[in-house]
């Protein structure tokens, strides 16, 4: 049975600075609770009157198996993070990642983040089985050229900014991604891979984008040309073409 645990915000902020782990991995946002040396010592000693009472930590030193999934969060050269809004005010924050030995997929759930050992071999279905079932939309894939970006607006953020086709344009392929955007989207969302080189430097990978509309689900991927030019890629798809995209992204890495 794998191990499930879970911690406050302000637990996971103060367990990482105590381990000299590191800042928390994207896509979480931690508060710093206390702004000088004494209030951080205060939060401190409450946090650890908490693991200690549910017996997550003895003396002082924390369980070895808190240990590992904290340090498996945050410095493991195999991760895939998931942002999303869902339905109504719900959001997903998740992150799955992997040392090769070990896996935990971490998942915040209101101020509290849900720590659940999965397997190396597991980590693509742990995170995507955290979308809805939606069906795939009826349809092909189609690919454009990606156009030039928009100017940014300074009253929110658009995660789509950009990326419908130039309106110069009147190809069939682009006509149809006009038709998928002009569905309303119910929820919608993305997936970013993380991985290492050889040389262990991150390697740079495009985001899985993936949005709900009343027709069903799509998704964008993209790539870039030898000349340069990225090219977007809509493709109707459940959660099963999303998790053989990820594994696409990850092979050789796994």
């Amino acid at each position: 049975m794998s191990y499930t645990f879970s911690l406050s915000l302000a637990a996971v902020d103060i367990l990482l600075e105590y381990t000299k782990y590191g800042r928390a991995p994207v896509p979480f946002q931690l508060p710093h609770i206390g702004t000088t040396f004494t209030q951080r010592g205060q939060v401190r000693g409450a946090v650890f009157r908490d693991l200690e009472g549910r017996g997550l930590m003895r003396n002082g030193r924390l369980d070895g198996d808190i240990e590992i999934a904290l340090s498996t969060f945050v410095n493991s050269p195999i991760s895939i993070s998931a942002a999303a809004k869902l339905d109504g005010d719900k959001a997903l924050f998740a992150r799955v990642a992997s040392n090769g030995q070990y896996a935990v997929v971490v998942r915040q759930d209101e101020n509290l983040l849900v720590f659940e050992e999965t397997r190396p071999t597991a980590i693509v279905p742990s995170i995507v089985d955290l979308l809805p079932l939606t069906p795939a939309a009826a349809g092909q894939s189609v690919t454009i050229a990606r156009p030039a970006p928009r100017p940014r607006r300074d009253d929110g953020y658009d995660a789509f900014a950009g990326v419908t086709g130039p309106r110069s344009q009147s190809t069939s392929q682009v006509r149809m991604v006009e038709r998928i955007f002009e569905k309303p989207k119910l929820r919608v969302g993305q997936f970013t891979v993380g991985v290492r080189g050889r040389d262990n430097r991150p390697v740079d990978l495009s985001p899985l984008v993936w949005f709900d509309t009343e027709a069903g689900r799509y998704m964008m991927t993209s790539r870039d040309a030898a000349d340069g030019q990225r090219w977007l890629t809509y493709a109707p798809a459940d959660n099963a073409r999303v998790a053989q995209q990820l594994y696409s992204q990850l092979e050789g890495y796994l």
